[in-house]
């Protein structure tokens, strides 16, 4: 009963496994990744900036475009969240509070300064950065540690019209997909071979059978001769025999083509069935049968019966 609910959940397991994996191809696609956008932020603020702990997922492949009308100046940068906060705290700005896949975000407004304190560009702590007309990109994989996105209007511009297209994935990951697909496939085929043997060696149990020989029952009759020696006879001769000794049948296992001569024993007609003859033999050396109503006329020499006449 243990390995069949063990079979089973490894055969359960196998399928979850599988379909994960193929969620995952399926999310990512061929170039492993999810985009999303171009998604509108309404503000008209110099600075758009994520809170402390929005970021926090390790080694995933981030690509992020923004784009501003009429071809303003804009920058954008990632740094650590402490030099970021830093930074604009004295900046009239926008915060994004809480951020949910592919694109569900919540925002606060924070007052301040209209203008920054100094340019981004000058600043040599962001881990990537870019400005650009009308644009900018950056693409990093997010390390260890705590960071920040920052989008800033450069000069005496704000963000208004800003719109921010996003991509995000890992490296190989339709390669993953398809790896954890197949291991899944493999454990969910695994259980079900396992419940195939458990039905197989329990609801129908062949071992012993494959095992063992097959074993069969002969009969064999015989009459031992007066030399002692064992002659088998056909069951239709029977009758003109008495049986005197019955074994029980043996065993005998089927590979033996010859089981041998291991049951009963018959011996020979009893004594008084045995028929006298008498002859005389005449001068020419010829043997004559005499009946017992002509014995009286020979003199018996030899009553000891021959071979022949028994």
């Amino acid at each position: 009963m243990g390995r069949k609910v063990g079979a089973w959940a490894l055969t359960v397991l196998g399928v979850l496994i599988a379909v994960a994996g193929i969620a995952v191809m399926v999310v990512l696609g061929p170039d492993g990744r999810v985009t999303t956008g171009p998604h509108a932020i309404d503000t008209d603020a110099a600075a758009v900036v994520t809170a402390p702990g929005v970021v926090s997922i390790v080694g995933v492949q981030v690509d992020l475009l923004v784009e501003v009308p009429i071809d303003k100046p804009v920058f954008v940068g990632v740094g650590n969240t402490v030099d970021v906060q830093d930074y604009l705290q004295d900046t009239a700005r926008v915060e994004v509070t809480s951020y949910e896949a592919p694109w569900t975000i919540e925002t606060r407004d924070v007052e301040g300064q209209p203008n920054l304190p100094s340019a981004p560009t000058a600043l040599d702590w962001w881990f990537v950065a870019q400005a650009g007309l009308g644009g900018a990109d950056i693409s990093l994989t997010l390390p260890d540690e705590p960071l920040s996105i920052a989008v800033v209007a450069v000069g005496s511009t704000n963000l208004s019209g800003l719109e921010v297209t996003m991509a995000y994935g890992i490296r190989g990951g339709f390669g993953r997909g398809a790896g954890i697909a197949l291991l899944g496939i493999g454990l969910a085929w695994f259980g079900v071979l396992l419940r195939r043997r458990h039905v197989w060696r329990v609801d129908q149990p062949v071992d012993d059978v494959l095992l063992a020989e097959e074993v069969e029952e002969v009969e064999v009759y015989v009459y031992v001769d007066e030399h002692g020696v064992e002659h088998e006879i056909d069951p239709a001769e029977l009758d003109g025999f008495e049986v005197v000794d019955e074994q029980p049948p043996q065993p005998v296992a089927s590979p033996n083509p010859d089981p041998g001569p291991e049951i009963a024993a018959v011996s020979e007609p009893a004594p008084d069935e045995v028929t006298a003859v008498y002859v005389w033999v005449d001068d020419d050396g010829v043997e004559h049968e005499v009946t017992e109503d002509e014995l009286h006329e020979f003199e018996v020499v030899d009553d000891e019966p021959d071979e022949e006449s028994r």
